[in-house]
């Protein structure tokens, strides 16, 4: 696929949707039906089934940036590196969103009926199943489901609202088909890779197949299931298997760690919360970083310090969004 007819797309889902809760605060009414939960502000926008046009799409789904405005710095960074007209924000909630936009910028939120989204694929009857209304991550599913659906049908680049681009080659759709989060051998062959960047031409059979091992294989009770394990075992299984057809060891290459996630999970706090010495320059200005998975759920019960690491790379690269929010999202570090 050729760099100028590609579409780049980042649908980007807060953490928030894909951290486990403690029982006092899972999904609200997760029992319910699905339709109450989302708003479908432009019921006749023909780009609600996620055919955009933008070359940079983002997903911001059951309010997520509004828990946590600073996750629309990776907005902001991609647009910075792209231009304005290049992104989309796909929002159930288009108020919502609009609300913590920085008014100084060109609004790129875009209205979009999930239901239609899914339609088409074989997610669709799933998202109406009892499976669904009865599991405990409901939202986080959803969240999953819609990336599939929509890079399914657009093609382009997935990648989450923590992770802040730092470097346009990540967009490339040459570079890499999926990511690791780990190494199997440290984190098992089950959970290696994740669903937190994602990149395919449309109508790529992979995805297809992905989807239809989503609906078959769906359990809403485990973390995770249907995230990084489905993908790490559905690679395993089929790309090493000649008998499947269709795939090869070969076809998708797998981003290495670093690239997006230079920083461990224990670690992320300690490093973007520390005061920036002269390794900052040279961390940030490295080609083989492209982004910094920031880890949202790290940063659920606390703020981000002021001059640290963290909050000069949301200057540096979200300066906007980070002078609007800065009141709720910076504080003084403490001793």
């Amino acid at each position: 696929m050729k760099d100028s007819d590609s579409r780049i797309w980042l649908y980007a889902v807060s953490t928030i949707l894909l951290m486990p809760l403690p029982s006092s605060q899972t999904e609200e009414g997760h029992h319910t039906a699905f339709h109450s939960h989302v708003r479908h502000p432009h019921p006749a926008d023909p780009e609600q089934d996620c055919k955009f046009k933008s070359k940079v799409i983002f997903t911001d789904v059951f309010a997520s940036s509004a828990k946590s405005p600073w996750l629309l710095c990776a907005v902001e960074s991609a647009m910075g590196m792209l231009g304005n007209s290049s992104v989309a924000v796909l929002t159930d909630d288009l108020d919502a969103f609009s609300i913590n936009w920085p008014q100084q910028l060109p609004n790129p939120g875009k209205p979009v009926s999930i239901p239609k989204c899914l339609e088409g694929t074989p997610l669709r009857t799933w998202l109406d199943s009892p499976e669904l209304a009865s599991s405990h991550y409901r939202q986080q599913n959803i969240a999953n489901a819609l990336r599939l659906a929509a890079l399914y049908k657009s093609g382009g680049t997935y990648l989450d609202l923590d992770i802040i681009p730092l470097n346009k080659v990540l967009f490339d759709p040459d570079l890499a088909s999926i990511s690791k989060q780990c190494e199997p051998s440290e984190c098992g062959i089950g959970f290696f890779l994740n669903n937190a960047f994602l990149s395919f031409p449309a109508h790529d059979p992979f995805l297809h197949k992905l989807m239809e091992a989503f609906v078959a294989e769906y359990n809403g009770n485990i973390w995770g299931w249907n995230g990084p394990r489905l993908v790490s075992t559905f690679y395993k299984r089929l790309l090493c298997d000649t008998s499947a057809g269709l795939f090869d060891c070969h076809k998708l290459k797998v981003l290495p760690v670093e690239r997006l996630a230079p920083f461990d999970w224990d670690e992320i706090m300690p490093v973007l919360g520390s005061q920036p010495d002269e390794s900052y320059g040279l961390l940030f200005n490295n080609p083989h970083i492209l982004a910094i998975h920031a880890y949202h759920n790290v940063w659920k019960q606390t703020c981000i310090p002021l001059n640290s690491v963290f909050h000069n790379l949301m200057t540096d690269y979200c300066p906007v969004v980070s002078a609007t929010h800065a009141a709720s999202t910076f504080c003084q570090q403490q001793d």
